[in-house]
């Protein structure tokens, strides 16, 4: 099963059901330092609930793009490293597009062009989209800001 990541509107109806991040700015704020993923924003939740400040919510959000030990938990989490061939096909895609857009299409060409199989390549670029890696804007593609950043610290290790 996979856990949906919220975009800037379910992000909006949480928060409304919770009673925390009211605030435009802070909405927005938490949708960009999340990416929405419900490990994170369930994270900012049970730390609002500790600390009683919003601020130093988004502050320790802001930390995790740096922390490398959290950076690693977080993009292990997200299950892009749980086999390695999703392993190869996401270093291929960053690789390849960093964070520039493409389609599908040009998303199998470039995994099946590391590994030299394009029926497993589309097997690659299935998962990776039901993990949600991907930012989508009508027919164009992504990577999802967060999880790159974070997945580069990791591989720094």
């Amino acid at each position: 099963m996979v856990l949906r990541r919220h975009d800037r509107r379910s992000l909006y109806g949480w928060a409304q059901r919770v009673e925390m991040f009211h605030t435009g700015d802070r909405l927005d704020r938490l949708h960009e330092l999340t990416g929405g993923w419900p490990l994170l924003v369930d994270r900012a939740h049970r730390l609002h609930n500790e600390l009683s400040d919003p601020d130093e919510v988004l502050r320790w959000l802001v930390g995790l793009r740096t922390d490398r030990a959290e950076a690693r938990v977080f993009a292990e989490a997200t299950g892009v490293y749980a086999d390695p061939l999703l392993t190869t096909g996401y270093r291929a895609l960053d690789d390849e597009f960093k964070d520039g857009s493409f389609d599908l299409e040009n998303a199998v060409t470039a995994v099946a062009v590391r590994i030299e199989d394009e029926e497993e390549a589309h097997w690659i670029v299935t998962c990776l989209d039901a993990l949600q890696v991907f930012d989508r804007e009508d027919t164009q593609l992504r990577l999802e800001p967060l999880l790159r950043q974070c997945a580069a610290l990791r591989d720094r290790l």
